[in-house]
């Protein structure tokens, strides 16, 4: 029988040496914390069920925290990707002002919807825009909340090509037609309907809406545009008749 003492067996490396390669003081509570739970982590045996208890006590608000941190990230991404009305989305434009003196210049008549309840222009013009470029008149709405956004592109139907409005629609895909107005649109949408629009010809124009995926709201502006369109072009001509006839009176 073998009397020669066994040398004791080193005692098991504290749970704060084992987690981070840093050597645990005596005492936990003499040593900077350097995470939540470490001190309470260094109380317990290495690789025991009260270590597993501690770790998940501390560390799944870790995890929950990241996750949600992941989360924003995606949202905030999403936002960015998606597309935004142009201008600065709390300027307020008189959009019905802007249009009477623009008319005058215009070679179609130019749509003038109301604004819906809610709803304000921050932009107006009339300009050249689009590939191949043409004469457009542009009109942008945000919703007072900045929740929603739609735009109204008009350009003339004879005179602009067909790529005019591919080029504009060349990340929406066609989805069906509507009936606003007793015109018939085109409907197209993104793959996840953050955008959508409508494409029609009214009195000689063709018409483009576009929007931030509210189809109820989309249409109704649409049918808004296409009245005030209608309206316009029945005064149009008898305008242009009477400086016809102002430019040919004899002068006295």
């Amino acid at each position: 029988m073998n009397d020669q003492k066994q040398d004791p067996r080193p005692p098991l490396p504290t749970s704060s040496a084992r987690y981070g390669g840093l050597e645990g003081p005596a005492n936990p509570d003499d040593g900077p914390e350097l995470f939540p739970g470490e001190k309470a982590l260094a109380r317990t045996k290495a690789g025991s069920r009260e270590e597993m208890r501690v770790l998940r006590r501390h560390y799944n608000w870790v995890n929950m925290v990241i996750a949600l941190l992941a989360c924003f990230a995606l949202v905030a991404g999403a936002l960015m990707l998606a597309p935004q009305p142009s201008g600065d989305i709390t300027r307020e434009v008189d959009h019905v002002a802007v249009a009477e003196n623009a008319q005058g210049a215009a070679p179609f008549a130019l749509a003038v919807p109301a604004l819906p309840e809610g709803w304000h222009a921050n932009a107006a013009s009339l300009r050249h825009e689009g590939t191949p470029s043409a004469e457009t008149w542009y009109v942008s709405l945000v919703a007072d909340d900045a929740s929603h956004w739609m735009a109204l592109r008009q350009v003339d139907a004879q005179d602009t090509p067909e790529a005019w409005a591919q080029t504009q629609l060349e990340e929406l895909a066609p989805t069906g037609e509507s009936e606003v107005g007793e015109v018939t649109f085109e409907r197209y949408a993104g793959t996840d309907d953050s955008q959508i629009a409508l494409l029609g010809e009214v009195e000689g124009t063709q018409l483009l809406m576009t929007g931030s995926g509210d189809w109820a709201a989309l249409e109704a502006l649409t049918a808004d545009a296409v009245e005030s369109v209608q309206v316009a072009a029945a005064e149009r001509p008898a305008e242009q008749a009477e400086e016809s006839n102002e430019d040919a009176a004899p002068q006295g």
